[in-house]
C-alpha cells in the first residue's frame, strides 16, 4: 500500500465552483507552488458536478485538475461525494433523506443528512464511487481516498427501525434475554414482540446505549459499502475519512477499524478570551484530540482540515495572531500528524462558508498576511520531511470510552446538571500535557501492555471482562488511577450488584457506598493525611460529586475536611499484586489533580520531553525516528518565554543550528529540535 514520503501540505480545493471564471484555476496552481502546497483534497462536495443528472457523468473538469496536479508533482486526496447529495437524487428518491425523531422526513437542505440504511442511497453512492475508482484509482497523483466527509447524525425512518430490530435480534437472540439486559419490567416496558421496540425510550438506559451502538455499526457498514469498489479497483491506495475529535454520535474506536489511516478536522477557537494572554485552554483541547486520533490506530494520523485564519460558525471567531498558524500546525505534528491541511484553499464566493478562512482570499493573490504565513510554514515543512512515519512513544494512557460516555450522559443520576464527561477526562490529561509527558488516549478495551500508568476518569461502565483486564494490568505491576463514578453499571447499563466498584472491588480495595451531589457553587474540602502526601499539600476544593468510600485493604491518603463525611477517604491506594491502584473519590480542583499526577510522573520516572521542566503554557512533545528524538517546543503565550534544555544538545531541524542551554521562544513561537 502507498505511503507518502513527504509531509502532506494543502487542503480542500473546489475548482468546480470556479469553472466559469477564466484564469482562476491557473492562478491557484501558481499560488500553490509559491506556498509549497503539495496536496489537494478534491471532490468532497462535488456530486452534482460529477453527476449532474442521474446516470450522466461529467469528469472533464476533474481530469484537468488531475493533469495539473501531476504536472506540478502534487498529491491528490480524492473524496467520495456522499456527504452532500445532489438535488435530483434527494427529490426523486425521498427515502434517502433522513427522518427526525418526531417522524418527519427532512427536506433537501444542508449536508450530512442522508439515511445510512437506505438501499437506494447505498446503491447510488456505490455507483459514483465505482466510476471514480475506475477512472482515477491508479492515477500516479492519487495519494489517498477520502471517504465521504464528517459522518454524523441519526435517521429515525422505518428502514432504520427495521435494521435496528434485526440488529437487536442478532445480538440478544431472544426477547427474554433483551428484556433482562434492559430491566424492562420497570414501568412495565417488557417487550413481547420485536416490532414493539422503537428507537429511544430514555427510561430504558440499555436501549439508549444499544441505539448508539447500532448507529455506529450502521455507519461502519455504510463505509464498507462505500469502499467496496475502491478497495477492489484501487487496492494500493489507502482509505481514510475525516473524524471530529470527541464528536459524540459514533464510537470512533469502531469507525477506525474500517480505515487504513485516520484523520481529523481540528478547529480550536484560538484567541477567544478577550483578556487572555495565552492559549492554554484551546491548546489543551487540541492536543487531547490529536492524541486521541493518533491512538485510534496507534500510528501517525493526518490533520485533514484546519483554518489558516479564522472560522465563521462560532459566536466569535478572531483572526489567528502572527505565529499562530505555524504553532497550530506544528502542534498537530508534535502529537503525531504527518500532514497539515486547511479548509479551504480558495475561499468560496457564496453560501454559508464564503467568509470562512482560506489560503487564497477573495482578493485572489499571494499578497495577504495569511498567504505569506502559509507559504512560510510550507517552506519549513519541506525541511521537516524526516518526521513522516515517526513514532510517538507513550508510557501513559488516559481512557476515553464512547460507550461509557453514552451511558453516563444518558443515566438519570442525583447529579445531572454537572456531568462533564469530556471535561473530566481532559482534567486528568492536562497535568501530563503541561509536563511534556506523552499520552495515548485509549478506550476501555485497549491493550494495556505498553503502559506503566493508566488513568480511568469517570469510567462509569465496566464489564466483567474490562474489570479483569484492568486488574491484570495492576497485578502485573502497572499503576491504575480511577475516579468517582467507576464501575457503576455493567455493559448493558444495569447497576453493579454486590457493591461498587464490582469487578474492580478487590483491585481498588474499596467499597463505594453512595455519593453526595453538590449544586453549584457549593464546595467541600479534601485534605492530605499527614505523612502520606503523595505530592499533596494543604486543602483542596471538591465539587459536584463526592463518594463515600469504605476501605477494604486500601490505604487512605487524603480525607474529606467537612460535612458529615469529614475524615472519610477521598483518595486511596491499594497495593495489588505487583502494582498499585489509586481511587480519587471526588471531583477536585485542578491543583489537586495536578499535584497528584505530577507526583506519579516522578514516582514512576515517566519520560518528560524536557526533564528540567517547562514554563507555564509551553508544550513539549517528542517524536522518534530511527532512534533519534525530535523535540517540538510550542509557546502558547502571547509573550516570549525561555526554555531550559538542561544538559542536552540539539540541532535545529530547519536551520541546522546547534542549540543547547536556554532557548528563547517568541510569542506564539515554535521550534523543532533534533537531539544530538
Amino acid at each position: 500500500m502507498k505511503t507518502p514520503k513527504a509531509l502532506l501540505y494543502g487542503g480542500d480545493y473546489n475548482p468546480d465552483q470556479w469553472l466559469a471564471y477564466p484564469g482562476v484555476i491557473d492562478t491557484d496552481f501558481k499560488l500553490f507552488e509559491q506556498a509549497h502546497i503539495n496536496t489537494i483534497s478534491l471532490g468532497i462536495f462535488s456530486w452534482a458536478s460529477l453527476e449532474p443528472e442521474e446516470g450522466r457523468y461529467d469528469f472533464g473538469w476533474m481530469d484537468a485538475i488531475f493533469a495539473r496536479a501531476q504536472r506540478q508533482g502534487m498529491n491528490v486526496i480524492l473524496a467520495t461525494p456522499s456527504g452532500g447529495k445532489p438535488n435530483w437524487l434527494a427529490l426523486k428518491y425521498p427515502e434517502v433523506r433522513r427522518v427526525n425523531p418526531e417522524g418527519v422526513r427532512d427536506p433537501q437542505k444542508a449536508r450530512h443528512n442522508h439515511c445510512l440504511t437506505s438501499p437506494v442511497y447505498r446503491q447510488k453512492v456505490r455507483a459514483i464511487n465505482e466510476q471514480l475508482a475506475r477512472r482515477y484509482g491508479n492515477h500516479p497523483s492519487l495519494a489517498l481516498w477520502h471517504i465521504s466527509n464528517e459522518y454524523g447524525g441519526y435517521c429515525y425512518c422505518d428502514l432504520c427501525l427495521g435494521a435496528f430490530q434485526d440488529w437487536l435480534k442478532a445480538k440478544y437472540g431472544t426477547l427474554d434475554a433483551l428484556n433482562e439486559a434492559y430491566w424492562c419490567r420497570f414501568w412495565s416496558h417488557t417487550y413481547t414482540a420485536w416490532d414493539q421496540i422503537r428507537f429511544i425510550d430514555s427510561g430504558v438506559g440499555g436501549l439508549v446505549l444499544d441505539w448508539k451502538r447500532f448507529m455506529t455499526a450502521q455507519c461502519c457498514d455504510f463505509i464498507r459499502n462505500e469502499v467496496e469498489p475502491i478497495r477492489r479497483l484501487s487496492p494500493e491506495t489507502p482509505v481514510t475519512t475525516n473524524l471530529m475529535g470527541t464528536f459524540p454520535d459514533y464510537d470512533y474506536w469502531q469507525i477506525a477499524k474500517e480505515l487504513d489511516v485516520v484523520c481529523w478536522d481540528a478547529y480550536p477557537v484560538w484567541h477567544s478570551e478577550e483578556t487572555a494572554a495565552h492559549e492554554s485552554n484551546a491548546a489543551l483541547n487540541a492536543a487531547f484530540r490529536h492524541d486521541l486520533t493518533r491512538t485510534l490506530k496507534r500510528k501517525p494520523f493526518l490533520l485533514m482540515e484546519s483554518t489558516p485564519s479564522q472560522i465563521n460558525w462560532a459566536p466569535v471567531s478572531p483572526l489567528l495572531r502572527p505565529g499562530m498558524l505555524r504553532l497550530a500546525g506544528l502542534q498537530a505534528m508534535a502529537h503525531g500528524a504527518d500532514s497539515v491541511c486547511y479548509f479551504q484553499l480558495r475561499k468560496s464566493r457564496g453560501s454559508c462558508e464564503q467568509f470562512h478562512g482560506a489560503v487564497i482570499d477573495h482578493v485572489g493573490n499571494g499578497e495577504t498576511r495569511v498567504f505569506k504565513e502559509v507559504a512560510s510554514l510550507g517552506a519549513s515543512l519541506e525541511k521537516l520531511g524526516n518526521v513522516v512515519g515517526s513514532a510517538t512513544p507513550s508510557k501513559v494512557a488516559v481512557i476515553f470510552d464512547w460507550e461509557a460516555r453514552w451511558i453516563f450522559e444518558s443515566a438519570a443520576l442525583p447529579m445531572n446538571q454537572e456531568k462533564h464527561y469530556v471535561d473530566t477526562v481532559l482534567a486528568h490529561y492536562k497535568p501530563f500535557w503541561e509536563a511534556g509527558v506523552s499520552v495515548d488516549v485509549i478506550n476501555a478495551s485497549a491493550d494495556l501492555a505498553p503502559y506503566d500508568l493508566v488513568i480511568a476518569p469517570l469510567l462509569f461502565m465496566v464489564s466483567e471482562e474490562t474489570g479483569a483486564r484492568l486488574s491484570a494490568f495492576v497485578q502485573r505491576g502497572g499503576t491504575l488511577v480511577t475516579t468517582y463514578g467507576i464501575a457503576a453499571v455493567n455493559e448493558t447499563g444495569l447497576a453493579t450488584l454486590g457493591g461498587v466498584p464490582g469487578p474492580l472491588r478487590k483491585t481498588l480495595g474499596v467499597w463505594i457506598e453512595e455519593f453526595d451531589a453538590l449544586p453549584e457553587p457549593s464546595r467541600r474540602h479534601v485534605v492530605a493525611e499527614a505523612g502520606k502526601a503523595h505530592g499533596l499539600s494543604g486543602s483542596y476544593e471538591a465539587r459536584h460529586i463526592l463518594e463515600i468510600v469504605h476501605p477494604e485493604g486500601a490505604e487512605t491518603l487524603a480525607v474529606y475536611g467537612d460535612d458529615f463525611y469529614a475524615g472519610q477517604p477521598a483518595l486511596t491506594l491499594n497495593r495489588f499484586g505487583k502494582g498499585r491502584a489509586y481511587h480519587i473519590a471526588s471531583r477536585n480542583d485542578d491543583r489537586f489533580t495536578g499535584d497528584f499526577l505530577r507526583f506519579l510522573t516522578g514516582e514512576l520516572n515517566l519520560p518528560c520531553a524536557v526533564a528540567s521542566g517547562l514554563p507555564r503554557n509551553v508544550s513539549a512533545q517528542v517524536r522518534v525516528q530511527n532512534g533519534r528524538n525530535l523535540l517540538f517546543l510550542l509557546n502558547f503565550n502571547g509573550e516570549p518565554v525561555e526554555v531550559d534544555l538542561g544538559g542536552k544538545k540539539y540541532t535545529d531541524a530547519e536551520t541546522q543550528e546547534a542549540v543547547a542551554g536556554k532557548l528563547s521562544l517568541a510569542a506564539y513561537g515554535s521550534r523543532v529540535l533534533a537531539e544530538a
